[in-house]
């Protein structure tokens, strides 16, 4: 059983991963796994949550205490 076909069979024996799992196939190829790719689309996934965070802590301006 190669990697793919292993990732399909768990996207049926494990239901709450089947929207997850289909978002993995891009960095698994025949030749290996593309953890460069990956580590790059979670650092920008990260940064955008911070941006998110960021903007909804700034302060209000007249907003009474």
């Amino acid at each position: 059983m190669n990697f793919k076909s292993w990732l399909e069979q768990t996207k049926i024996n494990e239901p709450r991963l089947s929207t997850f799992i289909p978002k993995l196939y891009p960095f698994f190829t025949d030749s290996g796994f593309n953890g460069i790719e990956f580590e790059r689309r979670v650092t920008v996934g990260l940064r955008k949550f911070d941006s998110e965070i960021d903007e909804l802590l700034k302060q209000e301006p007249n907003v009474e205490n």
